[in-house]
Protein backbone atom coordinates (compact mmCIF):
# COMPACT_ATOMS: atom_id res chain seq x y z
CA UNK A 1 0.00 0.00 0.00
CA UNK A 2 1.37 3.38 -0.82
CA UNK A 3 0.55 6.26 1.44
CA UNK A 4 0.79 10.18 -0.03
CA UNK A 5 2.36 12.47 1.71
CA UNK A 6 1.31 15.86 1.54
CA UNK A 7 3.88 18.68 2.07
CA UNK A 8 2.44 21.49 3.67
CA UNK A 9 1.73 24.41 0.91
CA UNK A 10 1.99 28.35 1.59
CA UNK A 11 0.51 30.52 -0.99
CA UNK A 12 3.99 32.33 -0.90
CA UNK A 13 4.81 28.99 -3.36
CA UNK A 14 2.75 30.34 -5.94
CA UNK A 15 4.47 33.97 -6.01
CA UNK A 16 6.86 34.33 -8.47
CA UNK A 17 9.81 35.47 -7.55
CA UNK A 18 9.97 36.90 -11.02
CA UNK A 19 7.36 37.37 -13.12
CA UNK A 20 9.82 37.57 -16.21
CA UNK A 21 9.70 33.90 -16.49
CA UNK A 22 6.72 34.34 -17.94
CA UNK A 23 7.92 36.54 -20.61
CA UNK A 24 9.87 34.31 -22.94
CA UNK A 25 11.78 35.77 -26.29
CA UNK A 26 12.99 33.83 -29.20
CA UNK A 27 14.91 34.82 -32.54
CA UNK A 28 14.08 33.27 -35.81
CA UNK A 29 16.52 33.61 -38.94
CA UNK A 30 15.42 34.17 -42.29
CA UNK A 31 17.74 34.02 -44.96
CA UNK A 32 15.88 36.50 -47.03
CA UNK A 33 16.50 39.47 -44.26
CA UNK A 34 19.07 40.52 -42.38
CA UNK A 35 18.12 41.02 -38.97
CA UNK A 36 16.09 38.25 -37.17
CA UNK A 37 12.62 38.13 -36.82
CA UNK A 38 11.72 38.05 -32.65
CA UNK A 39 8.70 36.53 -31.18
CA UNK A 40 7.37 36.46 -27.40
CA UNK A 41 5.47 34.63 -25.42
CA UNK A 42 1.98 35.42 -24.93
CA UNK A 43 -0.17 35.30 -21.47
CA UNK A 44 -3.10 33.60 -20.72
CA UNK A 45 -5.02 36.66 -20.02
CA UNK A 46 -4.06 37.89 -23.52
CA UNK A 47 -4.98 35.18 -25.35
CA UNK A 48 -8.02 34.89 -23.72
CA UNK A 49 -8.29 38.82 -25.19
CA UNK A 50 -7.32 37.93 -28.68
CA UNK A 51 -10.09 34.92 -28.80
CA UNK A 52 -12.96 37.12 -28.09
CA UNK A 53 -12.49 39.48 -30.38
CA UNK A 54 -11.97 36.60 -32.75
CA UNK A 55 -15.33 35.23 -31.53
CA UNK A 56 -18.45 36.14 -32.52
CA UNK A 57 -22.33 35.25 -32.01
CA UNK A 58 -24.11 33.45 -34.45
CA UNK A 59 -27.57 31.73 -34.41
CA UNK A 60 -27.73 28.13 -34.50
CA UNK A 61 -30.45 26.07 -36.50
CA UNK A 62 -32.53 25.77 -33.16
CA UNK A 63 -32.34 29.73 -33.37
CA UNK A 64 -30.24 30.00 -30.16
CA UNK A 65 -27.33 32.86 -29.94
CA UNK A 66 -23.76 30.71 -29.75
CA UNK A 67 -20.51 31.52 -29.55
CA UNK A 68 -18.51 30.94 -33.37
CA UNK A 69 -14.52 31.65 -32.96
CA UNK A 70 -13.06 31.80 -36.32
CA UNK A 71 -10.14 30.06 -35.62
CA UNK A 72 -8.00 31.40 -39.03
CA UNK A 73 -8.38 34.67 -37.71
CA UNK A 74 -7.64 33.66 -34.08
CA UNK A 75 -4.40 32.74 -35.46
CA UNK A 76 -3.65 35.79 -37.40
CA UNK A 77 -4.04 37.60 -34.23
CA UNK A 78 -2.21 35.20 -31.96
CA UNK A 79 0.98 35.78 -35.12
CA UNK A 80 0.42 39.27 -34.64
CA UNK A 81 0.56 39.99 -31.16
CA UNK A 82 3.37 37.31 -30.97
CA UNK A 83 5.95 38.87 -33.47
CA UNK A 84 8.03 41.86 -31.72
CA UNK A 85 10.54 42.32 -34.86
CA UNK A 86 9.61 42.88 -37.59
CA UNK A 87 6.46 45.64 -36.64
CA UNK A 88 4.27 44.02 -38.47
CA UNK A 89 1.81 46.57 -38.03
CA UNK A 90 4.29 49.17 -38.91
CA UNK A 91 1.81 51.70 -41.86
CA UNK A 92 5.35 51.47 -44.02
CA UNK A 93 5.84 47.84 -43.63
CA UNK A 94 2.13 47.37 -44.69
CA UNK A 95 2.35 49.78 -47.31
CA UNK A 96 5.08 47.99 -49.52
CA UNK A 97 3.77 45.05 -48.84
CA UNK A 98 0.24 45.80 -50.10
CA UNK A 99 -1.30 44.81 -46.41
CA UNK A 100 -2.29 47.83 -44.77
CA UNK A 101 -4.15 46.66 -42.11
CA UNK A 102 -3.57 43.22 -41.84
CA UNK A 103 -0.45 42.57 -39.77
CA UNK A 104 -0.83 38.77 -39.61
CA UNK A 105 -0.68 38.97 -44.28
CA UNK A 106 2.02 40.76 -44.08
CA UNK A 107 3.78 38.72 -42.31
CA UNK A 108 2.35 36.30 -44.98
CA UNK A 109 3.63 38.33 -48.15
CA UNK A 110 7.19 38.35 -46.26
CA UNK A 111 7.39 34.32 -46.12
CA UNK A 112 7.43 31.29 -47.88
CA UNK A 113 4.77 29.10 -47.06
CA UNK A 114 7.52 26.48 -44.71
CA UNK A 115 8.83 29.59 -43.33
CA UNK A 116 5.12 30.77 -42.63
CA UNK A 117 4.10 27.47 -40.87
CA UNK A 118 7.73 27.71 -39.35
CA UNK A 119 6.70 30.89 -37.30
CA UNK A 120 3.46 29.84 -36.51
CA UNK A 121 4.97 26.40 -34.77
CA UNK A 122 7.32 28.49 -32.88
CA UNK A 123 5.20 30.88 -31.91
CA UNK A 124 2.92 27.51 -30.30
CA UNK A 125 6.04 26.15 -28.84
CA UNK A 126 6.91 29.22 -26.86
CA UNK A 127 4.08 29.66 -25.35
CA UNK A 128 4.03 26.32 -24.38
CA UNK A 129 1.74 24.03 -26.52
CA UNK A 130 2.83 21.19 -28.82
CA UNK A 131 -0.34 21.06 -30.44
CA UNK A 132 -1.64 23.87 -33.50
CA UNK A 133 -4.55 26.80 -32.45
CA UNK A 134 -7.19 24.35 -33.69
CA UNK A 135 -6.75 22.03 -31.15
CA UNK A 136 -5.73 24.18 -28.47
CA UNK A 137 -9.37 26.05 -29.26
CA UNK A 138 -10.50 22.44 -29.43
CA UNK A 139 -9.50 22.11 -25.68
CA UNK A 140 -10.27 24.90 -24.37
CA UNK A 141 -14.05 24.25 -26.01
CA UNK A 142 -14.47 21.51 -23.88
Amino acid sequence: MTEKIQKQVSIADFLLKDVTVLEEKKELIFPQFQVPWIIRSLGADEFTSLRKSATRKVRSKSGQLVADTDQERLGDLILAAAVVQPELDNPELQEFYGTVGDAAATARKMLKIGQYVDLQETITELNGFDDSVDELEDELKK
